[in-house]
């Protein structure tokens, strides 16, 4: 059932209302020199460097280069990493033998691959992206593991006394049974995967909204830096938004 316009407006408005207020508290900090905020830009200044960078042809190319690269990333994680989770949460050899492997390594943090990647990946383009697609990885690994593994053992008694194969009872009962999970870890990784990028790029990048930020810190120029920042920021949660919006059709059963 769609949602009426009323309801619309009764969620947007304390949106709207809450970034004023967070747009108010750091105009006035900054104005009035609360601790080290002299030293952060200005929602004015910040506001003319985005009129300037935004319109151009550079802004198109720099957000173009991010979103693709976390796309590629997250949709090879996700390719991988869902079968894998479904596995380890559904079988116990699967999880005996590969989960230790990838508990070693989920503690490490995105930006420790760098050196590796570059060493590995000729190209920065793929070192990037292997970058993205560690961070995203893990997250996704994880949750669709949980959500196999919470599965109640009668679907899959009920599933096999109905003469169903190992296949329909994976297609079926494991896969149907952790959608909620999987949904949750892609949009985690989704999250994880633009840290990682901005990371990436602001080390072996060569362009991308990363990349830049670097590029005006190396200028002084502060308040680009602020914009790629809030850039970054809508980027990721109109993603994530797509995300949940896909997954209340796939797990219809949850919507409320």
């Amino acid at each position: 059932m769609r949602r009426s316009t009323r309801e619309i407006l009764g969620n947007l408005i304390p949106q709207a209302l809450s970034l004023s207020i967070a747009v108010g508290i750091w105009q006035g900090l900054v104005y009035f020199e609360v601790y080290r905020f002299g030293y952060v830009p200005s929602v004015p200044q910040v506001v003319a460097a985005a009129v300037d960078y935004i319109p151009s042809s550079r802004f198109l190319h720099d957000a173009w280069s991010s979103t693709y690269r976390v796309l590629t990333a997250w949709l090879l994680a996700l390719a991988l990493g869902v079968p894998l989770g479904l596995m380890i949460g559904w079988k116990l050899t699967v999880r005996d033998v590969v989960f230790p492997s990838i508990e070693l390594l989920r503690p490490i943090p995105p930006i420790a691959w760098i050196p590796a990647a570059i060493v590995f990946f000729p190209h920065v383009e793929a070192s990037v992206i292997f970058i993205c697609f560690i961070g995203a990885f893990f997250p996704i690994v994880l949750n669709t593991a949980t959500g196999a593994r919470q599965i109640e053992e009668t679907y899959f008694r009920a599933a096999r006394c109905c003469g169903a194969s190992e296949r329909l009872i994976f297609r079926q009962v494991v896969l149907r049974g952790a959608m909620p999970y999987i949904v949750i870890g892609a949009a985690v990784g989704m999250g994880v995967c633009w840290m990682a990028v901005v990371a990436a790029e602001m080390i072996a990048g060569e362009r991308g909204l990363g990349y830049m930020i670097w590029e005006a810190y190396s200028l002084a120029q502060y308040p680009l830096i602020i914009v790629g920042m809030f850039v970054i920021g809508a980027l990721g949660a109109a993603m994530s938004r797509l995300i949940r919006g896909l997954g209340r059709s796939l797990v219809p059963w949850q919507r409320n």
